[in-house]
């Protein structure tokens, strides 16, 4: 190669090194970043759910505030989010009790339990996940009766 063919290759090889980084940040500011990343579909909140791993007392009925995101409930590691509430009229032991029963045959393992002044909490783990199920008495809507408010919650085990 001639020493003038030599410096042609060469300020090819600067021009093309300066300018395709330079003509992509240019894009890439016009642009937003649109069209270089997929747009990740938006994750809907999914009303209604009920966990079919995850029983819910006879006579408990589910709450509307109750929400889910399960975009990614079939994945090999589960990661939907979840949380469901119930409301009813059973004593907290009771429903504690039922749970402790139930929830190994859903394929959930026990993790903790606590006790906080009639409260109940306990947490299970299964396959990457969490679920914590808490049980209190609560004065109804209008202060007059006292009814059972069961929430369970369903997450990644960290």
């Amino acid at each position: 190669m001639s020493m003038p063919e030599a410096r042609i290759t060469r300020k090819k090889s600067f021009f093309v090194a300066w300018l395709v980084p330079l003509c992509a940040s240019i894009a890439v500011s016009l642009t937003g970043c649109q069209g270089l990343v997929p747009v990740e579909d938006s994750i809907p909140v999914v009303e209604g759910y009920q966990p079919d791993d995850i029983p819910a007392p006879f006579g408990f009925e589910l709450d509307d505030e109750s929400w889910s995101y399960l975009k990614f409930q079939h994945a090999p590691l589960p990661m939907r989010t979840v949380e469901v509430i119930y409301w009813g009229d059973r004593p907290v032991f009771e429903i504690a009790s039922w749970y402790k029963e139930q929830m190994p045959i859903h394929g959930w393992e026990y993790v903790s339990g606590e006790d906080d002044l009639g409260e109940q909490q306990i947490r299970y783990r299964k396959a990457g996940e969490y679920a914590e199920v808490i049980i209190q008495r609560i004065p109804d809507g209008q202060g007059r009766n006292y009814v059972t408010k069961l929430v369970v919650r369903i997450g990644v085990d960290s």
